[in-house]
């Protein structure tokens, strides 16, 4: 089964891209596209084209698209499976290594965002909503950049919990973030489209209002769509074909990436292990805590990683930023934020990876190591 599926539009070539060294980019920052551009106006504009994509995985997983809101062009896009027992991830930013490759503006990180897709839970289990339901969850996280990213009230977020589709906005770009694999595909009309989308609520993780997304799972129907055709009420006991439950979207934002540091924990945090780093430079230790794992660790030679400090990963064939290691359910991963020399596991290239008791991982085409020891 395919896992990602990428685009480059517009002619964008990686292989020339000025990016895979840091190149410093000085100029005035666009508006905020909320203010701008309404999102669901440039989403009517390029909906047919943001639709393709959406159709194209096949599969339950997250399809997102980056549209440039100055231009309301579809620039790139990302298809992300889920997968049974495994996490999936995809890396937004302006590196010529990331999956949605985004150019010419400033305000962009060489590794900006990551989507991490949970593993698949019981798609076609009727008691958790059968085929179509929108039961793909994903995660948003910044690579602790400066600018983070915006949901649609140009509120700025670290981190983000979805259930649904989800709108967000890094520089000039608007990502559009839907899952995929519905049972009934969107329809082709961008007005009919618009009308069934769900509700997004943006809330932060203390007041995210878990009745009012419940009453709006169960309670609302969409209207009935047929292209070209008057759109019609349904029976509000529930949806027959060709219709879609009118589900909200919950965005919850939570803190993203947090600093362990190299020597110590958060107060009150809880260790689970330690993250034991290696080279021809030496040797240091990461201590990693619950808080920290569920946040997510950076790791890499820049100094926004938590790995800052470490003499060991500040070999030039370490990406500034080089993985990401976070929790996903009861599982530790370690996920490769395209870095530029790679990361393996047994000698074989991983992009995702589940951290298990005495895992080692090469770094940098074995520039580098780096092993899990739980306190457990």
């Amino acid at each position: 089964m395919k896992t990602r599926v990428i685009q480059l539009q517009e002619g964008q070539d990686r292989g020339v891209a000025r990016n895979l060294r840091t190149a410093v980019m000085i100029g005035a920052s666009a508006p905020p596209p909320s203010v701008a551009r309404g999102a669901l106006e440039v989403l009517g504009q390029v909906w047919r084209d943001v639709r393709a994509v959406i159709v194209s995985l096949g599969a339950p997983g997250v399809a997102v698209v980056a549209v440039d809101t100055q231009r309301a062009r579809v620039a790139g896009s990302m298809c992300i499976a889920a997968k049974p027992g495994q996490v999936n991830a995809g890396i937004v930013g302006r590196h010529g290594q990331c999956d949605l490759f985004l150019e010419g503006d400033g305000a962009i990180s060489l590794r900006h965002l990551v989507v991490v897709v949970d593993p698949l839970l019981a798609w076609d289990d009727p008691g958790a909503g059968g085929p179509g339901s929108w039961d793909v969850r994903y995660r948003l996280i910044d690579l602790r950049t400066a600018a983070g990213f915006r949901d649609e009230g140009g509120r700025q977020l670290e981190a983000a919990t979805v259930e649904g589709p989800a709108f967000v906005f890094i520089g000039r770009y608007a990502l559009y973030c839907f899952p995929t694999g519905a049972a009934d595909a969107w329809p082709a009309d961008p007005q009919a489209a618009i009308a069934v989308l769900p509700e997004r609520l943006y809330a932060d993780e203390r007041d995210a209002e878990p009745d009012r997304w419940k009453r709006g799972r169960h309670a609302r129907r969409a209207d009935q769509w047929a292209e070209g055709s008057k759109v019609e009420d349904v029976d509000p006991a529930g949806p027959a074909t060709g219709q879609r439950s009118s589900l909200i979207t919950r965005v919850t934002s939570v803190n993203g990436p947090s600093r362990a540091r190299v020597d110590e924990l958060g107060a009150g945090d809880e260790l689970l292990g330690m993250l034991e780093l290696q080279s021809r430079l030496g040797r240091d230790d990461v201590r990693v805590g619950a808080v920290g794992a569920e946040r997510g660790l950076l790791l890499g030679r820049y100094s926004r990683c938590d790995s800052a400090g470490a003499t060991s990963l500040s070999l030039e064939k370490i990406s500034r930023v080089h993985l990401l290691v976070v929790r996903v359910g009861d599982d530790l991963w370690a996920i490769d934020t395209a870095s530029t020399n790679g990361m393996a596991s047994d000698g074989t290239g991983v992009r995702v990876h589940r951290l298990q008791a005495g895992d080692e991982l090469s770094l940098a085409d074995g520039a580098g190591a780096v092993r899990w020891r739980p306190v457990h």
